[in-house]
């Protein structure tokens, strides 16, 4: 059954890359702040360089906003630590949801493509998780197009 803004967001723990840091984001210890949960295909691609980039410009409307981004893919957190020097550093971490599980995409109903090489999330897509763990907002993006994000913080600001 697909998510539906109210309802309760599926909580999930992961390995992330703060910086050149291995971490973990755990969902649910972000309770009382607006969370962006950034799913995106793969590190090293276009598209993604120029949508993780952007949020990290806009980084301080959000934070502004008691807003917290996450970016999800199927990538190792190597991978991601690398990817972030490339970027010229981020100060939001990247979650390694790995497959062949892909267990949060899984539960937001972004599931990883079947029959490629390199297994991704198929589809970019950003979720508002409003401070008491419900999805607020939701929206995929074609593959190809990077999500807004003046729209993004439209949406957070309708939140209290």
């Amino acid at each position: 059954m697909a998510l539906k803004v109210g309802d309760a967001a599926p909580d999930f723990k992961l390995p992330c890359a703060n910086g050149d840091t291995p971490g973990e984001f755990k969902l649910s210890d972000w309770r009382g702040k607006k969370v962006v949960l950034a799913f995106y295909p793969l590190d090293f691609t276009p598209v993604c360089q120029s949508e993780l980039t952007a949020f990290q410009a806009d980084l301080a409307k959000f934070t502004g906003l008691n807003a917290q981004i996450v970016g999800i893919s199927t990538d190792s957190v190597f991978s991601h630590i690398a990817f972030q020097r490339q970027l010229g550093g981020l100060q939001f971490p990247l979650a390694a949801d790995r497959w062949p599980y892909a267990a949060a995409a899984a539960s937001y109903g972004i599931f990883p493509a079947i029959g490629h090489t390199v297994p991704f999330i198929q589809d970019r897509a950003i979720f508002i998780i409003d401070g008491e763990g419900r999805l607020a907002w939701s929206k995929v993006y074609d593959l190809g197009k990077k999500p807004d994000n003046a729209e993004i913080l439209a949406e957070l600001k309708k939140l209290p």
